[in-house]
C-alpha cells in the first residue's frame, strides 16, 4: 500500500506538470515577460516526470527508494565496503522506513537529495545512488555511489554511466561532482579513468563521527567535458547504448 501511495503523487505531480507545460505554451503564444516564463519553466524542471522515472537499462535499474528498502538502507550503512564509497555520513535516522518513503515522494529539487536503489533483476538490491546537493542556479549536483559487498568494477561504471545520461543529457544539469576520500585511492583511479576531471584536494574537509577531520578528493565532469571524451561515448554507447 506505501508503494501504491508513492504512485498515487507522482501522478498528482504529473497533473501539475502537464497544466504547466500548456501555461508555458501559452505563454510563449503570448509574448509574454521572460520573468513570469521563468517562474513557469522552474515549475516544470520541479515537477519534471524524469525524477520519477526507473532508469533501467539490460538487468540493472535505477529506482526511487520507497519504504520497503530500509532493511537494505541499514545494511548498506553497516558495510564496511559500502562505507568507503558512498557518503560516510549516514542521510537519514530516527524512522528510516517514513523517511525513505517521504524522499521518493518528493521532488528532489524541493528536498536536494534524489535517491535511488540500485536493483538487479535477479538479485533484487545491491547499492546505492544519489544525486544531492542539486543546486538549480549553478545546474550542479552531487554524485555518489556505494554497494556494500564485493561488486564487479564494471557495474560501478555502467551505473555511473546511467547517472551521468540523467544528470547532463536528460536532465539540464551542467556539471555533476563528487568527493572520494583519500583513503580510497581506487575509487579515484577508477574515476579518473572513466572521464572525471581531479579538480583538487581538499584538507580536513569533513569532521566525522569517529574518524575526525577527513581529506577527501573533488572530481568533476561537465557537459562540455562529457561531449569531447571520446573514450567515454564509446564506453556509454557500449555499456548503456547511448550515443553522447
Amino acid at each position: 500500500m506505501k508503494s501504491a501511495r508513492v504512485l498515487e503523487d507522482a501522478g498528482q505531480y504529473r497533473q501539475a506538470y502537464s497544466l504547466l507545460q500548456r501555461c508555458d505554451q501559452l505563454l510563449a503564444a503570448d509574448g509574454s515577460e521572460e520573468v513570469l516564463r521563468g517562474i513557469v519553466k522552474a515549475g516544470l524542471w520541479r515537477l519534471a516526470p524524469l525524477w520519477w522515472a526507473k532508469l533501467q537499462h539490460g538487468g540493472i535499474s535505477l529506482r526511487r527508494c520507497q519504504a520497503d528498502d530500509a532493511d537494505f538502507f541499514q545494511k548498506c550503512f553497516a558495510d564496511e565496503q559500502f562505507c568507503r564509497q558512498f557518503n560516510r555520513q549516514q542521510p537519514w535516522r530516527g524512522k528510516l522506513a517514513l523517511a525513505l518513503e517521504k524522499s521518493g515522494k518528493l521532488p528532489p529539487i524541493q528536498t536536494g537529495l534524489l535517491m535511488w536503489v540500485v536493483q538487479s533483476s535477479s538479485r533484487g538490491p545491491i547499492g546505492l545512488a544519489s544525486l544531492s546537493n542539486i543546486d538549480t542556479g549553478n545546474r550542479r549536483a552531487e554524485l555518489a555511489i556505494g554497494f556494500p559487498g564485493q561488486i564487479l568494477t564494471s557495474l560501478g561504471i555502467k551505473t555511473t554511466l546511467m547517472m551521468l545520461h540523467f544528470a547532463l543529457v536528460m536532465m539540464p544539469l551542467n556539471k555533476v561532482y563528487a568527493y572520494v576520500y583519500e583513503d580510497n585511492p581506487r575509487a579515484l583511479h577508477n574515476a579518473l579513468r572513466l572521464g572525471f576531471v581531479h579538480e583538487g584536494k581538499l584538507s580536513d574537509h569533513f569532521n566525522l563521527a569517529g574518524q575526525g577531520f577527513v581529506s577527501v578528493n573533488i572530481i568533476g565532469l561537465t557537459r562540455a567535458q562529457m561531449a569531447c571524451n571520446a573514450n567515454l561515448k564509446i564506453l556509454a554507447k557500449r555499456k548503456i547504448g547511448q550515443s553522447w
